[in-house]
């Protein structure tokens, strides 16, 4: 009875120290939006994002990426109601099936000229395309500035491919 008791407990043991070492999964890393997104210093906690099939670009497909503070699944054209800051603030970037860029409309609350568009100056990284999800982190590399306005993005997401 007694090397019966000591195994368990040393399988109990060695459970727990293996449960030490493994990195615990945390809310933060289910959501489906993470990061920085500031406009003239101040920051907008993006919290929702969703996919769509863009328009073709040379013959290509494209994907549209809609972010915002608020809640935008149940409008009927969220693209243009993000870029009017309906749902607070916001970014719609474009992506070719590879991952890079190839449009971003930048609307923040901070923002006086709310509503610009930008391409080069942010870049993807990370991208990955599959089993119907799509993921990556977008990030301008620190702060910039354009048309006068000083924004920075650095953020991870994931979210359902659009069909």
């Amino acid at each position: 009875m007694k090397t019966i008791f000591v195994n368990r407990l040393g399988v109990m043991v060695a459970l727990v120290g293996l449960l030490a070492v493994i990195h615990p999964v945390s809310a933060a890393d289910d959501a489906p939006v993470t990061g920085v997104f500031k406009g003239n210093g101040k920051e907008a906690k993006l919290a929702y994002v969703s996919t769509f099939k863009g328009e073709p670009l040379g013959d290509k497909p494209t994907i549209v990426i809609v972010f915002s503070e608020k809640d935008h699944s149940k409008d009927k054209n969220p693209r243009t109601a993000v870029g009017f800051a309906k749902f607070g603030s916001g970014l719609i970037i474009t992506v070719d099936e590879k991952g890079k860029i190839v449009g971003c409309l930048v609307a923040h609350s901070a923002h006086e000229k709310s509503g610009f568009n930008d391409i080069g100056t942010i870049k993807m990284s990370d991208f990955k395309l599959a089993d119907d999800k799509i993921q990556g982190k977008i990030s301008t590399g620190g702060e910039k500035e354009t048309f006068g306005e000083k924004w920075e993005v650095d953020i991870k997401f994931q979210a359902k491919a659009p069909k």
